[in-house]
């Protein structure tokens, strides 16, 4: 075992736990394979994280904030958002693991720092909003919508490889995933394009 370090400690038993959590679900999740993948004592991760639904919890909440932290809706290049949500999903396929787990898991009322993730997706409707007020974007459309539809569009992709598969009739490649990124970043541009006054 490494000589002990807690923020080395915290950091591998974060990482197993995010391994294991998106494997394996929260019901099929073993603390002590997150303890044996992170060289970590058990009783440590439990001191550390508290049960295991309050750890997983704690792994979901930082990799969203992985994710918010790295994507921004910005009002003025709202189209480009699904671009850089996609390369996120495409490079971290277990954020929207955790997140089926978690649907799987949790009633809506139980769901972790539901709060929190509410105010963070309200931003985003905002920042449509904010858009469309300077004519950025179709003032016609539902800015709780476009985000809704934005964020849709990626996750089936990323979520689904075999649906993807089977729609696209060939294998997922890097080739396949670029062109799909451009179709996004286009289909976006176009749809939320304003509408042009008679």
């Amino acid at each position: 075992m490494p000589p002990y370090d807690r923020t080395k400690t915290t950091q591998r038993i974060f990482d197993a736990a995010v391994a294991e959590f998106a494997a394996e679900g929260i019901a099929g999740a073993r603390v002590d394979r997150i303890a044996e993948a992170a060289e970590a004592n058990k009783s440590l991760i439990y001191s550390y994280f508290g049960n295991k639904e309050e750890l997983f919890a704690k792994v979901l909440q930082q990799r969203l904030t992985d994710l918010a932290e790295a994507v921004e809706l910005h009002p003025e290049r709202v189209g480009d958002y699904i671009g850089d949500l996609f390369d996120f999903m495409v490079a971290n396929p277990d954020v929207l693991q955790l997140v089926q787990h978690e649907t799987a898991h949790f009633s809506f009322d139980a769901i972790p720092h539901r709060a929190a993730r509410t105010e963070h997706y309200a931003d985003k409707v905002k920042a449509v909003a904010d858009a469309q007020a300077v004519g950025a974007i179709d003032s016609t459309l539902d800015p709780r919508f476009v985000v809704m539809s934005l964020i849709s569009l990626v996750s089936w992709f990323v979520a689904a490889p075999q649906i993807t598969q089977m729609v696209m009739g060939t294998e997922v490649n890097d080739e396949l995933r670029a062109q799909y990124r451009a179709h996004l970043v286009e289909l976006a541009r176009r749809a939320l394009a304003p509408t042009p006054r008679p």
